[in-house]
């Protein structure tokens, strides 16, 4: 596991304790869940269940590419047909795992049998899983197109998101700024339509075949107001090249909106899972000990912040030093005492 190594709270007082064993009604469900879904990557089977999975979701894409290649399926398309079987298989016991045993999840978000299931089936991530064997089991049913197929396909290189802490708090800022990308798109949907009106009004009697409607003149306006500006329509009258020039300087701060909004939204997400994992950790020294339950919860909080070794290191000792170096008053003489860090049960 490429995490922080937590022998600095090992060097405050040595190990004296061992992990409590909670006792589960299904072992065998709440042992699948441990591998499926959880972070500590210092288990065994846990990081040779998931480095399998990535491995064959990341051949999985790089078959759908090479299938494009018609001298490649011509001589291998026998076992690109046996590798994508032995996929689907993988992604849908995997799926039907999962939706098993998620009534687990320590949260209780999911513990009823149906409703529970049924509610974690609709979550983002279920549902790629779901897209990624359903073209499969589509093709029995309906014709479709070997390309559309293919991207169809594609879509498993989204299971991916699963083991990116990065690609998981992408999704989380998305989500959170929602309403300010709905405003952003609102604003560009109108400077659309009177970017195209306008060129429309400049440009008709010029380049007819071009400019004979808005809805054509809306190709113009929108790769210029994405400053992509192809080249192959522009405007050719001096009305038509000033409005041009306006709207290419305007079509600069609406590509820079959206990315303000990604680019503060994600930080500010960063920042806020730094202080969750600190808070974490503040939780853990109200008592003036550490449990190992504690810290492997402070191990699987930084896997899923995203913190590198430095910062969750730094966080560590700085708030340890911080707790140890406490002073505090007896209540009875008020002498000034130390408090001190243990690990315990």
């Amino acid at each position: 596991m490429n995490s922080v190594d937590y022998d600095i709270i090992e060097e405050i007082v040595p190990k004296t304790a061992k992990p409590t064993s909670v006792t589960q009604p299904h072992p065998i469900r709440t042992a699948l869940y441990n591998i499926m879904f959880s972070d500590d990557h210092a288990n065994l089977t846990t990081r040779l269940f998931d480095i399998g999975l990535i491995s064959i979701i990341c051949l999985n894409v790089v078959a759908i590419m090479l299938e494009s290649m018609p001298s490649f399926i011509a001589v291998y398309e026998q076992e690109l047909f046996y590798f994508e079987i032995f996929s689907i298989i993988v992604f849908t016991v995997e799926y039907i795992g999962r939706a098993w045993c998620i009534v687990d999840d320590p949260s209780f978000r999911y513990a009823k049998a149906v409703k529970g299931r049924l509610r974690y089936l609709i979550t983002p991530m279920a549902i790629i899983d779901l897209l990624a064997v359903a073209p499969f089991y589509l093709s029995f049913l309906f014709a479709i197109d070997l390309r559309f197929l293919r991207v169809l396909r594609l879509i498993r290189i989204f299971k991916l998101a699963r083991y990116s802490s990065a690609m998981s708090i992408l999704l989380s800022v998305i989500r959170q700024e929602t309403r300010a990308f709905a405003a952003a798109l609102f604003v560009l949907a109108l400077l659309l339509i009177v970017s195209a009106s306008m060129i429309h009004f400049f440009e008709q009697e010029a380049q007819p075949g071009k400019f004979e409607s808005i809805p054509h003149a809306m190709w113009w306006a929108l790769i210029t107001l994405t400053t992509v500006g192809y080249g192959d329509i522009v405007p050719v009258t001096p009305g038509g090249k000033v409005f041009g020039a306006f709207i290419s300087v305007i079509g600069i701060g609406m590509v820079a909106l959206p990315a303000g909004i990604l680019a503060s939204g994600f930080s500010e997400k960063l920042h806020a899972r730094r202080r969750d994992y600190e808070a974490l950790v503040r939780q853990a020294l109200e008592n003036g000990e550490f449990t190992r339950n504690e810290i492997r919860a402070l191990q699987e909080k930084q896997l899923s912040s995203g913190l590198s070794d430095e910062d969750a290191r730094e966080i560590l000792r700085r708030l340890i030093a911080a707790q140890h170096n406490a002073p505090t008053q007896c209540p009875n003489c008020g002498h000034v005492l130390h408090r001190e860090v243990h690990v315990g049960n």
